[in-house]
């Protein structure tokens, strides 16, 4: 087979396979808004499905009557004077449990708390880092949800929002002080900086923009709040008596 010949071969073969991958990617950039939409709604419409996977979601621990009905001890502190919860009295969640509940009436938002956010979680509510802290333990509390589910409502999130989180132990309040997009490195080396410092600070976060577009979203709409309203969850003091 001569040179002419054999290059005639190749072209015959890989022209049609060149133009076919640039067709696809065509395609995908047209489309990539509609599949994007369609996986979506798929993963919503399947969060009522059982969990195919490693990770359970576990029966609920939260009871919305268990501060009114079944209240725990609210002591005080001698030296600062400010009533707290022994953290004995808190029931502590396992991964994959519904242990709270978040609020925020003026935008509709109304949605269970897990512990964990990994993507089954997400599928069946609002996921809570593991790295971060319960309500009332006086440092960050981190909370992610799809924007096209549970999260939806956070787009109309502004400053002053009172948000609620309900738990067993006591119900808690925080203002909205900040609202910001910020791309998803930011926020993490944001949230790793100030994870440890002493001032309860919530976080939440969800993906920006909330319009389908094509590729991975790599923006974040983020919503900060301090507390305003609930006890601090303390150690037992040694010296204070049973």
């Amino acid at each position: 087979m001569n040179k002419s010949r054999f290059l005639k071969l190749l072209a015959y073969l890989f022209v049609p396979v060149i133009f076919s991958v640039i067709g696809y990617i065509i395609l995908y950039i047209a489309l990539g808004p509609y599949i994007e939409m369609a996986s979506n709604a798929a993963a919503v419409l399947g969060a009522d499905a059982p969990i195919q996977s490693n990770q359970e979601i576990r029966e609920s621990i939260f009871d919305p009557n268990a501060v009114t009905e079944h209240p725990v001890t609210i002591h005080e502190d001698d030296k600062e004077e400010k009533p707290y919860i022994h953290i004995e009295e808190v029931e502590f969640p396992l991964s994959g449990s519904h242990y709270a509940q978040l609020e925020c009436e003026r935008i509709g938002l109304d949605v269970p708390v897990y512990w964990n956010d990994n993507a089954d979680i997400l599928r069946v509510g609002i996921g809570q880092y593991l790295g971060s802290f319960l309500p009332g333990f006086g440092r960050m509390i981190v909370l992610s949800g799809h924007n096209n589910s549970f999260f939806l409502p956070l787009k109309d999130i502004a400053v002053k929002d009172t948000v609620k989180i309900s738990t067993n132990y006591c119900n808690y309040e925080y203002e909205i002080t900040e609202v910001k997009v910020q791309n998803e490195k930011e926020l993490r080396k944001y949230i790793l900086d100030n994870l440890l410092n002493e001032e309860e600070v919530l976080v939440m976060y969800t993906c920006w923009p909330f319009e389908f577009s094509a590729g991975r979203k790599t923006d974040r709409l983020v919503a900060i709040g301090k507390r305003t309203v609930g006890y601090d969850v303390k150690w037992r003091d040694f010296d204070e008596g049973e």
